[in-house]
């Protein structure tokens, strides 16, 4: 297949109507950001670099709609763009992968850049089609190669046919925790009775899914990826831990976070270099490493938080101590979700007024200038916490 392939006419219509009337949208943001009475500085700094933003974008657009075309000859194929053109030979090019309405060209070389092709020239889906004839499809190699590795590592099994039934155990294993972690996420947010069970699930999936990360030496990932031998256990970690976090953050009130949050913070870092030393799943050889392992520890984060505050609240069958208290005032804010707030007089070891945020029963039950009860206690982890009692 040769020729030279420009932007297709549907393309051409979108763009050229739609983003002279985007770019008029953006340059009169900026005017109105300069000229506007009401636009303070503050309105400024945020509004200017969005204007100039915008309207630099779709002019980028625009020529690239005008100037963008594929061209494949007998040896190669380019991606001419609005200022710049990419260009791999036939014997450069590695293999393909499609991403819904995209197809990216790997190079074989780290000299040259892989090529992006979107469905926006003409002809796409011939073009699509030679593709996928004349080069060989990544993902499924990828996955091949990853069975492979699997299937020849002694450290998994005496013999192949030991290796295959660990890895069908560990699909088996994953795909289980994946589906209670779902059907967990879902007790803790619509309906967490009983109470102290559904807490206990949510901190006891997402352990189990970390721990067969490790007692399946590797096999188990953590991070999803689009095609893969290895199985991931991401929703049986991340969706309860999300769920529990929601009972942490809308159930409990802590008297101050600090403690907590540290302990949460050592908490996630050790579980962050425990599944990189432990497991190959990290090789940090390439950015989304980095941003996986960002990713792993904000949930990592979030579950040991969520499990600091619920064993230290939910599980604590100290003593309290009453104290009573004045409701100030009464607050709705409006937004994407509806929240109320109660502000309150100084009480016991508050030294000062506090704004709280409340369900909207308590916010119903309660008046202003009426007297509530407030129930402090120590925690079962030392953390002081307390809770409002509104007959």
């Amino acid at each position: 297949m040769t020729g030279e392939f420009k932007s297709s006419k549907d393309w051409k219509i979108y763009i050229y109507t739609a983003a002279p009337l985007l770019i008029a949208f953006f340059i009169f943001l900026g005017f109105m950001a300069i000229y506007s009475d009401y636009s303070d500085l503050e309105s400024k700094l945020i509004l200017l670099p969005v204007s100039v933003g915008g309207t630099l974008f779709f002019i980028y657009v625009i020529v690239d709609g005008i100037k963008g075309k594929v061209v494949i000859d007998q040896k190669s194929i380019s991606i001419i763009g609005a200022f710049s053109t990419k260009a791999l030979a036939f014997h450069e090019i590695k293999g393909y992968r499609i991403r819904e309405n995209l197809i990216f060209l790997e190079s074989n070389t780290k000299i040259k850049k892989s090529l992006k092709l979107s469905d926006s020239f003409e002809k796409s889906e011939e073009i699509k089609d030679w593709i996928v004839h004349s080069f060989m499809e990544l993902d499924s190699y990828d996955v091949a190669q990853e069975e492979h590795k699997i299937l020849t590592n002694e450290e998994l099994g005496k013999n192949q046919e030991e290796r295959a039934h660990h890895l069908k155990q560990a699909k088996s294993i994953a795909q289980s925790l994946n589906i209670i972690g779902g059907l967990t996420c879902a007790w803790l947010l619509f309906y967490p009775k009983p109470y102290l069970i559904s807490v206990s699930a949510g901190i006891l999936i997402p352990a189990l899914a970390l721990l067969s990360v490790y007692v399946f030496k590797g096999l188990i990932q953590i991070n999803e990826k689009t095609k893969s031998a290895h199985p991931s256990i991401i929703y049986g970690l991340l969706l309860p831990s999300f769920g529990l976090l929601i009972r942490a953050t809308t159930d409990y009130e802590l008297l101050e976070y600090k403690s907590t949050l540290a302990n949460s913070g050592a908490i996630a870092f050790t579980l962050t270099v425990l599944l990189i030393r432990l497991t190959s799943e990290l090789k940090f050889s390439h950015w989304n490493d980095y941003l996986t392992a960002i990713f792993i520890s904000a949930v990592l984060f979030a579950y040991s938080y969520s499990l600091v505050v619920v064993i230290n609240c939910a599980f604590d069958k100290s003593e309290e101590n009453i104290f009573r208290t004045e409701v100030v005032s009464k607050e709705i804010e409006s937004g994407k979700s509806t929240r109320y707030f109660l502000t309150l007089k100084p009480w016991g070891p508050r030294t000062e007024s506090e704004r709280l945020k409340v369900t909207e029963e308590q916010y119903n039950l309660t008046s202003q200038g009426e007297t509530i009860l407030v129930h402090l206690k120590p925690g079962l982890l030392k953390t002081a916490w307390f809770y409002l009692e509104i007959k």
